[in-house]
């Protein structure tokens, strides 16, 4: 070995700043963005590298705000538990709720969207779409696992947020190959499951990034940013009305060791 160190050579191309600049894939963050973009708008721009049309940007907007909060999950439980223990680290009561952003509540939008993007791949390369999800959605079955972004443990009707995201989708005129797909998966898993398996926010939201050319690996991350606001409004009403004592109370009764009579 020569013992010459070799130069660590990093970067990125997402954002830069000196003394008296910040930019954001190559846009100056004061002149270009702040008061010029919205949050949604500039969080596309990040994550894509490129600027999104005003309809995709409307659209991600409505994925963002149907995430938001979904009454007292276990999510917002934990936010309010953790800052009832360490009221000095709001980050650490936001991060515990997010920590249960998984395939069973919330995150399944990523599992959605491989699913998708694996049907989306069999058709470019030569297979029927009705085929393309037939396959998929039979490996899915044979493997005894749930088929991502259909069916909902409250919303056994249909989730609401569902079918209004692709109604704004398609008023944007956004909505194309992945929502065509998306339905067939939704036809296709009732014929081949024999229950009805409607569709549910996660499923549509999938579908919705996908056409805006977000990748699914970083669906989550989008499902994370949405209620991420959600947790915030629920520690400041833990401030105001807390549950966390209540919560407490009832462990501590459930835990109890009872005295031997």
């Amino acid at each position: 070995m020569s013992g010459r160190s070799v130069p660590l050579e990093i970067g990125t191309a997402v954002g830069a700043a000196d003394e008296h600049h910040v930019q954001v894939r190559g846009l100056d963050l004061v002149d270009d963005l702040i008061g010029e973009l919205t949050h949604t708008e500039v969080a596309l721009l990040a994550v894509t590298g490129r600027r999104p049309t005003p309809a995709e940007a409307k659209v991600v907007d409505a994925v963002l705000v149907s995430l938001l909060d979904h009454g007292l999950t276990p999510s917002a439980l934990a936010a309010r538990l953790t800052f009832w223990a360490a009221p000095e680290a709001i980050q650490g009561a936001v991060t515990a709720g997010l920590l249960g952003a998984g395939s069973v509540l919330l995150g399944s939008m990523e599992g959605c969207g491989h699913l998708l993007t694996d049907i989306a791949a069999e058709v470019a390369a030569g297979a029927g779409a009705g085929d393309a999800v037939d396959t998929r959605l039979r490996a899915i079955v044979d493997a005894g696992e749930r088929i991502p972004g259909l069916g909902h443990s409250l919303h056994r009707d249909g989730d609401p947020r569902a079918g209004k995201l692709l109604d704004v989708a398609r008023e944007q005129k956004v909505a194309a190959q992945h929502v065509e797909h998306l339905k067939l998966v939704v036809e296709r898993a009732a014929a081949l499951t024999g229950k009805a398996l409607p569709l549910n926010a996660t499923g549509a939201a999938a579908a919705l990034l996908l056409e805006v050319g977000v990748p699914w690996r970083l669906h989550r991350g989008f499902a994370l940013m949405s209620r991420t606001a959600g947790l915030v409004a629920h520690i400041g009403e833990e401030l105001e009305a807390p549950i966390a004592p209540a919560v407490r109370a009832a462990l501590r009764a459930a835990s109890r060791i009872e005295s031997e009579v």
